[in-house]
């Protein structure tokens, strides 16, 4: 391994079930790291982010270019019986199951804008048919 190399390697190994992560410090430290080690990793760089500064921008910024966008996701959505609120559960293929307490205003936005997303579609460029 080179001494220039900046950060870590990261390997899938075969079996796909352990990645390895070896870092070039002196001397080289090599990790194994099974599924629940990798969640665990991955939840607690989560959990760390969401407390740095700078914050995630509360607001998304409409325009802007995406870089990458799960395709047709798997989705489940239930009552959050507390409150009488949604809980929206959306499948991401790198973090799993992320769910997300929607209050019962923004679920209604976000059906409305859901809603008029395809109606424009089916409309097509001629506009609605009769």
């Amino acid at each position: 391994m080179a001494d220039d190399q900046q950060g870590p390697n990261w390997k899938l190994e075969d079996d796909l079930e352990t990645v390895t992560l070896t870092f070039p410090t002196g001397p080289v430290v090599v990790l194994t790291l099974n599924v629940a080690q990798l969640e665990d990793i991955l939840k607690n760089l989560g959990d760390f982010r969401a407390r740095m500064k700078p914050q995630i921008p509360e607001k998304y910024a409409v325009g802007q270019k995406m870089v990458f966008a799960i395709n047709n996701p798997s989705w489940f959505t239930e009552p959050e019986l507390m409150q009488g609120n949604s809980l929206l559960h959306i499948r991401d293929p790198r973090f799993g199951w992320l769910s997300y307490h929607i209050p019962s205003e923004e679920a209604l936005k976000l059906s409305g804008y859901l809603q008029g997303q395809v109606a424009v579609k089916q409309a097509g460029p001629q506009g609605p048919r009769n």
